[in-house]
């Protein structure tokens, strides 16, 4: 299906030649599309062998271009579903929600909003239309409503995040992001014309997305060392790697619009393996580690705060950037000493979370203005919110405190391994100066003010200070913590 595409036709020889047999059937087909002619013979190929009486399609709601004459790509969905003979129903998930289409983002709320729609439906194949954040939604309604046997397909507007081809769905709820097993999605349609008429902040978001693959093995590697991870295995690393010269290459041709189509379509491939890597893994880990939850919690701030979010991938790149910065000071230490580490009681953990989320910037730059009688009536309206979160979070971190706790016996052999251990994390992770050039290159920022949306200074030192807490998964970051100093001055950006 992919001949047209050299880089698709690398992505499948390499799922080919390093997957286990027995896991060859799990990734999602991707089918790429140069043009109107080859979407309409994809869409066909995906839905006509079946014969598929209906279809449900799906959109956020929000009218994009689909870079063929004046044609919105819903408008061309449909023109290409007319040829088929097949009854299409449509869902909007703004509608099914109540809210503007533009306010459209995966939660747990706007799953259910989705589930109630669906429920009252027969199963039928799904194709939906959109962003990272409606795949998501959809995705996980199709997993909780058991739609397991109808074909699931997705046609990317814009290449933000690696949702498209991961088993995987990152919902919030009450502010905290998490990360839930998810549908399975049979195939994506890659479509270049609409893809390019995406803005371009939307696809360097996708490009910032990917540049966690250069810090979070790192994290992996780490934590199974230190005995608090489960297990490891570099079967993403494996499968990322033939791409991995590619996503340098290709970071300076993000600097203008329209990105030039060989860029698209490597980006296309990359973000596709990505998901696939991660899906195949059986966890998100390979290529989400500190530099995401650094993200979740500025995420977090923002949920809370009642404020727009910036482009996830910006986040992600930018807390990257923070990442590489806290391995390169890790790496400069030819010994490592486990002496002064912290062990909190359960109570101590509560207390901290509670007492960091009380003191968390909710109003970004308003917070200069605000007084401290103004800021305390404000935070006393959010009070449920942060109550709930405060309990999610806890929760979660106390699963991997718990395990530290359990494995101090092995704290010497970290300490006699860390020569070995050393080694192979510089072969796992890249510098902060090359990670600064390819955000420099990408136009992506390398600072918080750069980032779409006012972010200050205080909210990403607040974001990487409480990132130990943001998920039961450890990281850098825990690492740091344990060692009883504040992530935030190894990572200062």
């Amino acid at each position: 299906m992919n001949q047209s595409s050299k880089y698709f036709s690398l992505l499948e020889e390499t799922l080919n030649r390093l997957l286990p047999k027995e896991r060859k059937g799990e990734p999602t087909a991707n089918i790429f599309s140069k043009n109107r002619h080859e979407l309409m013979d994809a869409i066909k190929s995906v839905f006509a062998v079946e014969n598929f009486a209906s279809l449900i399609v799906i959109s956020d709601g929000v009218t994009k271009k689909s870079g063929c004459d004046d044609l919105s790509i819903d408008e061309l969905v449909d023109q290409s579903l007319a040829l088929l003979n097949i009854s299409v129903e449509r869902i909007s998930i703004a509608n099914a929600s109540q809210c503007r289409p533009e306010d459209v983002h995966a939660s747990i709320e706007v799953v259910q909003h989705l589930k109630n729609q669906l429920g009252q439906m027969k199963p039928a194949p799904v194709l939906v239309v959109g962003s990272g954040s409606a795949t998501d939604v959809v995705k996980h309604a199709l997993h909780e409503l058991k739609w397991t046997q109808v074909p699931f397909v997705v046609l990317p507007t814009a290449l933000t995040v690696t949702a498209f081809t991961s088993h995987f769905a990152v919902l919030e709820e009450s502010g905290a992001k998490r990360t839930r097993l998810s549908r399975r999605v049979s195939f994506c349609l890659w479509f270049a014309p609409v893809l390019a008429s995406a803005p371009l902040e939307m696809t360097r978001a996708g490009y910032g997305d990917l540049l966690a693959r250069f810090v979070a093995y790192g994290d992996w590697y780490l934590a199974w060392r230190f005995g608090v991870a489960d297990r490891y295995d570099e079967l993403a690393w494996q499968l990322m790697e033939p791409f991995a010269a590619d996503l340098k290459i290709v970071a300076p041709e993000l600097k203008q619009w329209p990105v030039a189509n060989a860029a698209m379509e490597r980006l296309s491939a990359i973000l596709s393996m990505a998901g696939i890597a991660m899906s195949v893994s059986g966890e998100t880990t390979p290529l989400s580690g500190y530099e995401h939850t650094i993200s979740h919690a500025l995420d977090y701030l923002r949920l809370t705060g009642k404020r727009n979010l910036c482009w996830h991938g910006e986040q992600v790149a930018l807390a990257s950037l923070a990442s590489a910065q806290s391995f390169d000071e890790l790496l400069e230490m030819e010994t490592i000493s486990l002496q002064g580490r912290r062990l909190l009681s359960d109570d101590h953990v509560q207390r901290m979370v509670n007492q960091l989320l009380l003191n968390a910037p909710y109003f970004g730059p308003a917070e200069a203005v605000l007084s401290a009688e103004e800021r305390k009536a404000a935070v006393a309206n959010l009070q449920a919110g942060i109550s709930r979160a405060g309990e999610l979070f806890s929760s979660d971190y106390l699963v991997k405190h718990r395990r530290w706790a359990s494995v101090q016996e092995r704290c010497a052999e970290f300490e006699s391994q860390w020569s070995e251990t050393r080694t192979h994390l510089r072969t796992l992770v890249i510098s902060s100066v090359e990670l600064r050039d390819l955000l420099e290159k990408s136009g992506l920022p390398t600072m918080p003010e750069e980032l779409s949306q006012a972010t200050t200074a205080q909210e990403f030192r607040w974001a990487i200070r409480f990132s130990p807490f943001v998920r039961g998964r450890a990281s850098l970051a825990d690492i740091i913590f344990w060692l009883g100093e504040d992530p935030a001055i190894l990572a200062a950006v």
